[in-house]
Order: C-alpha cells, then sequence, then structure tokens
C-alpha cells in the first residue's frame, strides 16, 4: 500500500487518488503472480521473491506450485521501487527475507552463487533477461550507475540531443518504459540495452502475455497509462519521473559519480 500519496502524485487532485492507488496496489499482486507463473510456466528457471510476516501462508502457496524458496538475505522493507537492499538483521514485521524460487535446488543454488559473487551478468542470465541487457547492466553496475536511464537512451538509435544533456527518445515501444516502475507501471522486470532492443520487445511480448493471462482488464489499463509522453530526470542524486496525472520525486542513490549538471530524458510519441 503507498504510505505517502502526497509525495507520489502532485497532479493528481486528491478526491481522484484513491481508485489509481488501489489499482496499482492491484498491479503489484499482478505482477506477484506473473512471477510465480514465469517459473510454474518454465518462462525461466528462477525468479526473486520477498517473504513478509505472512510466510506461512507464501510458504504453502510455493509449494502448491511445487516451488523451492532459498533465502539470500533479511532486509527492510519498503514500498514501491527500491535500488538497492537496506539489510536487517531485525525479525520483526519490519523486515522480509529476500530469496529465490525454483523447480529445482541445483537452480537455487547456482543462482545462490553468483548473487553471493555480486554477478549481475549471470544472476540476469538466470532470471531470464536477454544476454545483451545482462550486458550493459552489469557493465553500469561496475560504474556506479544503478538507474541507467539516460545511458540507455544514450545507446538508442535515433535518439535526439535537444540540448545539453537533455535526450528525446522517440516511438519507442511502451512495453520497454522502465523508468514508470517507480510509479508501479511496468511490463518487463529489467533494463534494456536500449530502447528499441528486439531481444527486449520480444522478452516483453512474453511479460505481456504472461501479465494477460492473469487479468487482461488491468493490463489493458496499464497500457493505457503507459502509452503517453514522460520525462525521466537526475540532477545529484535526485530522480524525478514526470507522467502526468504522476509526478514524484525520488531519492537515487549515491556513488562516486554525482551529476552536478541535470541529466534528462524526454520520450516522445510512444507506440
Amino acid at each position: 500500500m503507498i504510505k505517502d500519496p502526497d509525495n507520489f502524485s502532485t497532479f493528481l487532485p486528491r478526491c481522484g487518488r484513491a481508485d489509481l492507488f488501489n489499482f496499482i496496489d492491484n498491479l503489484a499482486n499482478i505482477w506477484r503472480e506473473a512471477e510465480l507463473k514465469s517459473v510454474v510456466n518454465d518462462y525461466r528457471d528462477v525468479s526473486t521473491l520477498y517473504l513478509n510476516q505472512d510466510y506461512d501462508n507464501q510458504l504453502n502457496r510455493l509449494a502448491d506450485f511445487g516451488l523451492i524458496f532459498q533465502p539470500l538475505m533479511r532486509v527492510k522493507s519498503f514500498d514501491g521501487f527500491g535500488h538497492k537492499h537496506e539489510i536487517s538483521e531485525n525479525i520483526d514485521e519490519s523486515t522480509s527475507v529476500y530469496g529465490v524460487i525454483s523447480k529445482n535446488v541445483g537452480n537455487l543454488k547456482k543462482f545462490k552463487e553468483f548473487f553471493s559473487e555480486g554477478d549481475d551478468f549471470n544472476v540476469g542470465l538466470m532470471l531470464g533477461y536477454p544476454e545483451c541487457c545482462c550486458r550493459s547492466y552489469s557493465d553500469y553496475t561496475r560504474r556506479g550507475i544503478i538507474d541507467p536511464v539516460y545511458e540507455i537512451a544514450e545507446s538508442t538509435p535515433l535518439t535526439t540531443s535537444k540540448s545539453q544533456n537533455v535526450l528525446n527518445v522517440d516511438q519507442i515501444s511502451w512495453k520497454l518504459q522502465i523508468h514508470l516502475r517507480y510509479f508501479g507501471l511496468k511490463i518487463i522486470p529489467f533494463f534494456p540495452c536500449s530502447f528499441v532492443c528486439d531481444e527486449a520487445i520480444s522478452k516483453a511480448e512474453e511479460w505481456h502475455k504472461i501479465l494477460r493471462s492473469i487479468n487482461s482488464e488491468a493490463i489493458n489499463t496499464l497500457e493505457s497509462l503507459m502509452k503517453r509522453s514522460s520525462t525521466w530526470s537526475l540532477y545529484n542524486a535526485q530522480i524525478v519521473v514526470n507522467r502526468p496525472p504522476f509526478k514524484a520525486d525520488f531519492l537515487g542513490y549515491a556513488t562516486s559519480n554525482y551529476f552536478p549538471e541535470k541529466r534528462e530524458v524526454e520520450f516522445l510519441n510512444v507506440e
């Protein structure tokens, strides 16, 4: 549940927020179901999962699907999207257990090894993401870039420069607008290597199919929300995403590479 709607949306009138926020909460539930189905239906070998205080019911459901859970770390619970996990030793309602699920114990052991080594490339491959996208993301993380929207835009053919540090990305698939994940709006769970990557688009079609099989009406609404122009910007560690009626500021991440000059990407004519 969104705990701070005033920070989440500055464009949406207060009287119109409840239904939209309920819809976004429902999207999160649909995504959790999709991640389970992606493994159950053999779209991929593993998926990540958070166990909360309702862990007994969650574990029973995993068992019903023939899935095994491997814990990776205990983290502070959070709403929505986070760049990094904050490790916690507390065992209470403020924490969750982050782990991985699979049908196969060998896959769990292999994933845990890659995860422990910080091997983002092989972690991504095991999660079923395109090889080219895993390679580019692992390169970004080595450089301390955790939210590489600007860099992805730079790597996208036909991206134009509107002005210094302002890029225009035109006529891309709405399914690849990964920056809208801050609002819970997404089709893919990974960063594409470019916004026109054929492999990413193909993978997005798979995820779209899974999501629609769970709730086609909700995914139709999701499409209508994502098929509009938007902007993403980064100034120092502050990220701002603007897709009316949504507009929100997010504390990004501290790296060795602060950006004293504002970087911005404008997404136009999304199809």
